[in-house]
């Protein structure tokens, strides 16, 4: 028999004690997961949004699948990939809207330039509602509507990425304009030795040692932040946007010849309306280039037509988010016999993340100017909801194609076949080639039973143009192969009847300071014709 006396009970009582402390791990309950916040490209950037619900979703996996698709060389069609957000349950919609409300999401630093924005709680109840009622894929559609439609530029809020929304610490952003040291026709030289046309790589230099250019390795480009800068205005500076360019550029004497084509068409620019695009006919300007071009022909776009797109990209040599441009994983080295691939990853990564936002897709090089409102009229008179393929035919023994120098547009159904069949042996997805025009017109044509349009007017004067104005202009007939692309519609039409007064572009602008006077000349100088 056992005593029972104090020591007894004493220790009866511990070896409870360590029952239960030896248990306490199967008695006790997993801590819940809360929002967390993705600090790699800023602050304040990413907040992510973790995941405990009974299917097991795990941002971790996530991350992982995105991650590698971001990564991918580009053999697997990533247009409808298994983390394509179709899959988004309440749970994780819940955690999102509760994100968007955190105070993570105000833009102190500009908040001042945006008096137009809705507030916060605002915000969240047009999330919350979007995310109850839609598929995720409707919902990045739709986030990307009203970030334009209702002015939340100030709060940065532009896209959904996967399933947390992104801070753009690079939105406002603009080189400093510097009083000129020399004319615009001095600019306009090969080689010139002048510091402040607009040109100057030191330009795009990172001032603060605390910036980083890196966004990480996730990043999802803020396409529509030139169209928003444009609505707004002004930059992060409040100073006006885009730079004003002056009359002087206006009567430049280096361009007669241009000039004189211009005023005989006569071709007139179409305003740029400040309202945001309602219709079904917003447009994705695409541009191929490398990192020696940011400084000069990607910033004179940017500060002139670029804006005119409903969204921008360049696709270059190296990442820079103030642009914005990106840096894509290819196959084969980065060179110019070898952009067919270039342009295959551009596709891909497009369809991938921007297929739904957009009606069109304008594909060119970084020599090109645009007159983005009348390219939009002109598509407007095709239905954006069938394919449709528009450019500057050529055609040779074996194909006709829309040369990539003048650009070309796909309607989405086009650009969605397209995507759907680069790894299609049709399309020729090892091939290296520089004729990336010919071989996205094969691709259309074989896997998408898709073809070209002539897109002369009535008068049969062209739209699109291959070369620059003054060459269409002088041109006498004598290019044989030029001919031989033509041979098909005649004699190609010469001195004044060579574009139409609807002309949507030029070609073959090499110089920054040229470039700008094009679009400054079509669109600013006040003429009398």
């Amino acid at each position: 028999m056992v005593r029972k006396g104090p020591v007894g009970y004493l220790g009866l009582c511990f070896v409870v004690i360590l029952y239960f402390f030896a248990n306490s791990r199967r008695l006790g309950s997993a801590p819940k997961r809360e929002i967390t916040y993705d600090t790699r490209a800023s602050s304040s950037n990413k907040p992510e949004s973790s995941f405990n619900n009974d299917k097991g979703n795990d941002l971790s996996q996530y991350k992982e699948q995105h991650t590698t698709a971001l990564n991918s060389t580009g053999y697997t069609n990533t247009a409808s990939s298994s983390h394509n957000a179709n899959n988004r349950n309440l749970s994780e919609k819940e955690e999102y809207s509760a994100a968007l409300n955190s105070s993570e999401y105000t833009n102190t630093s500009s908040s001042s330039h945006h008096a137009n924005n809705q507030s916060l709680s605002e915000i969240t109840e047009n999330a919350t509602a979007l995310n109850s009622s839609e598929s995720s894929s409707n919902t990045m559609a739709r986030w990307h509507d009203l970030a334009i439609n209702q002015n939340l530029s100030g709060s940065n809020i532009y896209y959904i990425n996967g399933t947390y929304a992104v801070l753009n610490p690079w939105y406002g952003w603009q080189p400093e304009i510097h009083p000129m040291d020399c004319s615009w026709d001095q600019c306009m030289m090969e080689n010139h030795k002048c510091k402040f046309c607009r040109d100057a790589p030191e330009d795009l230099n990172v001032t603060n040692s605390s910036s980083s250019l890196d966004p990480g390795p996730d990043w999802i480009p803020d396409v529509t932040m030139l169209r928003r800068m444009f609505l707004d205005g002004h930059d992060a500076n409040g100073n006006p946007w885009p730079p004003p360019l002056g009359d002087d550029l206006c009567w430049a004497r280096n361009k007669s010849r241009t000039k004189e084509l211009l005023d005989v068409v006569p071709i007139m620019g179409a305003p740029l309306p400040r309202t945001p695009e309602t219709t079904n006919n917003k447009i994705l300007c695409m541009i191929y280039t490398k990192e020696d071009r940011h400084a000069t022909t990607i910033r004179a776009m940017r500060e002139t037509w670029a804006a005119g797109c409903d969204g921008f990209l360049a696709f270059s040599t190296k990442t820079d988010p103030r642009i914005p441009a990106i840096r894509l994983k290819k196959l084969y080295a980065e060179k110019y016999r070898n952009m067919w691939q270039k342009v295959r990853s551009m596709d891909r990564f497009v369809g991938k993340h921007y297929i739904n936002q957009f009606d069109w897709f304008y594909i060119g090089g970084d020599d090109l100017v645009a007159f983005p409102q009348k390219l939009k009229d002109y598509l407007a008179k095709f239905d954006s909801s069938k394919p449709n393929y528009i450019g500057r035919r050529f055609k040779d023994d074996k194909v006709g194609f829309n040369t990539g120098g003048a650009g070309y547009a796909l309607s989405r159904p086009a650009y969605q076949c397209l995507v759907d069949h680069l790894d299609d042996k049709r399309c020729n997805p090892l091939k290296k080639t520089s004729q990336e025009d010919t071989m996205t017109a094969l691709c259309l044509r074989k896997a998408c039973k898709i073809h070209y349009t002539d897109t002369r007017d009535e008068e049969l004067r062209e739209r699109f143009h291959h070369f620059s104005a003054s060459f269409e202009y002088r041109y006498k007939g004598r290019l044989n192969w030029y001919k031989g692309y033509n041979r098909e519609w005649g004699p190609v039409l010469l001195g004044k009847n060579c574009c139409s007064p609807e002309t949507v572009n030029f070609h073959y602008m090499k110089n920054p300071a040229s470039l700008r006077y094009v679009y400054h000349y079509v669109h600013n100088c006040n003429r009398t014709i």
